[in-house]
Parts: structure tokens; C-alpha cells; sequence
């Protein structure tokens, strides 16, 4: 009775590891250009908004060079050129929160997409954090 208990307690673990490895996000080169993507057309909404004529660019420019700044770091020549194209990565990550709580100012809080999308960015940033953390020592 105990090995059967001991082999459904082990299929069960089994189970729920692979839920959690199908259920995993993407790896980063495949997040950035989605999160690119995705900002580019919520940024299609806001097109003849007055002051989103300053956002938008802003915001799709600083989102581009998240995905710019990591793929060129996994090109860099040196470990410390490394550090430094994430560290840029991260920097414009926090910039495009900035930009995107703009953007939910003004839709007003009614644009449900917005939160999404700066949860993905701050995920991103722990993500480049993490990345940055354990190159750095």
C-alpha cells in the first residue's frame, strides 16, 4: 500500500512539474518582440490624441530598445559589454513604465491592456535584474 501511495504522490509531482513547465512564459527573445508588438498597437488607439503625439513615440521607442539593448548584449564582446547593454535594457524598461502609466492616464484607466502590458515590462526588468545580478559577481 505504501509503494502504491509513493508512486501516485510521485506521478502527482510529476504532473503538476510538467503544468508548471507548459504554463512557463516564453523565454526573453521571444517576449521582447511580443511586448513590442503588443505596444505598437495599443499605440494604434491613441494615434489622434493630442498628447499622445508625445507619448507614443516615446513609449514604442523605449520599448524597441529594450529588445535592442538585449539582443546586442548577447552579441557583446567582453562580460562588462555585456553587463552594460543589460544595464541599458533595464534602464529603458523603467523608462517605458513612466511612458505607459502616461498612457493610462490618459485612457483614463479604461484601456484594461495598459496594466497587462506594464506587468509585462516589470517582468521583464526583474528578469534583466536577475540576469544582471548573477553576471555581476
Amino acid at each position: 500500500m505504501k509503494q502504491i501511495w509513493k508512486e501516485l504522490k510521485e506521478s502527482r509531482t510529476l504532473e503538476l512539474k510538467m503544468q508548471q513547465v507548459e504554463s512557463k512564459k516564453p523565454r526573453l527573445e521571444e517576449r521582447l518582440p511580443i511586448l513590442l508588438r503588443s505596444v505598437i498597437r495599443l499605440c494604434k488607439g491613441y494615434q489622434t490624441e493630442l498628447i499622445a503625439k508625445r507619448i507614443i513615440p516615446q513609449l514604442v521607442a523605449s520599448v524597441g530598445s529594450i529588445g535592442a539593448n538585449y539582443e546586442e548584449s548577447t552579441a557583446a564582446m567582453s562580460k562588462k559589454d555585456f553587463i552594460k547593454c543589460l544595464k541599458i535594457a533595464r534602464k529603458e524598461a523603467r523608462e517605458s513604465i513612466i511612458w505607459l502609466e502616461g498612457l493610462d492616464e490618459l485612457s483614463e484607466g479604461s484601456n484594461k491592456d495598459i496594466p497587462k502590458i506594464i506587468q509585462e515590462v516589470k517582468e521583464v526588468g526583474y528578469i534583466l535584474t536577475s540576469i544582471i545580478s548573477k553576471s555581476d559577481s
